[in-house]
């Protein structure tokens, strides 16, 4: 790991402790209102380095494209665990009846980890079945880390209910349709008309946002 500067020190902090504080991270204009920056193009500077460095994960494209991967030893180094409840399975190919209303177990997760820090409620685990999505990186058996909370927006992967079914796919919503599309090209992605403009499918819902994966080991 290479050195950071001072502003690269307190700019990975503010991530971390707005990743704790409200489970996911700052866009960039408050990147630059926090560290008084003039423009974006300053703040990415900042994080592209930081990604260089090996301290983040950075998306292209998304308003809060960033991600801790590796705790800097500037970083507070008190850590705690919450107990997460792991929900059952999630179908991530054809529709199959989701197991999710019985609690199987739970999991101790840091709570640097997923946004659940110490006070957040509502994130849980679901187990995967089937290959729909294994172009994405998510295989039969991992563990989906899945905050119900979570603003979803098109391109994100999403556990989503149908009736009395769930899947997982990446979402995107246009002004007629919900598509939840798959990461396999032997799938094809599963069309929810509106009814209007606010208005879906009544059985159909969205329980959460993908936020993390754990990989089963066989």
């Amino acid at each position: 790991m290479q050195d950071l500067t001072k502003r690269q020190i307190d700019i990975l902090k503010y991530i971390n402790q707005t990743i704790q504080k409200q489970g996911f991270p700052p866009t960039l204009r408050e990147i630059c209102k926090k560290f008084q920056i003039a423009s974006t193009n300053g703040a990415r500077y900042h994080l592209y380095r930081l990604k260089e460095m090996g301290y983040l994960q950075v998306e292209p494209n998304k308003s809060r494209g960033v991600r801790i991967v590796e705790t800097a030893p500037y970083l507070p180094t008190e850590t705690a665990a919450v107990a997460i409840p792991i929900l059952g399975q999630v179908p991530a190919g054809p529709f199959n009846l989701a197991s999710a209303e019985g609690r199987e177990e739970e999991m101790m997760v840091d709570t640097r980890f997923f946004g659940v820090g110490r006070g957040r409620q509502g994130v849980f685990g679901l187990r995967v079945k089937g290959d729909s999505m294994i172009d994405a990186g998510i295989c039969d058996g991992d563990l989906v880390i899945v905050r119900p909370e979570a603003e979803v927006r098109n391109g994100d992967i999403v556990v989503a209910r149908l009736g009395d079914e769930a899947t997982v796919k990446r979402y995107e919503q246009t002004k007629d349709v919900i598509l939840l599309k798959p990461e396999n090209r032997q799938y094809q992605p599963i069309r929810i008309p509106r009814q209007g403009k606010h208005e879906e499918e009544p059985d159909f819902a969205i329980l959460g946002l993908v936020v993390g994966l754990m990989r089963s080991i066989h």
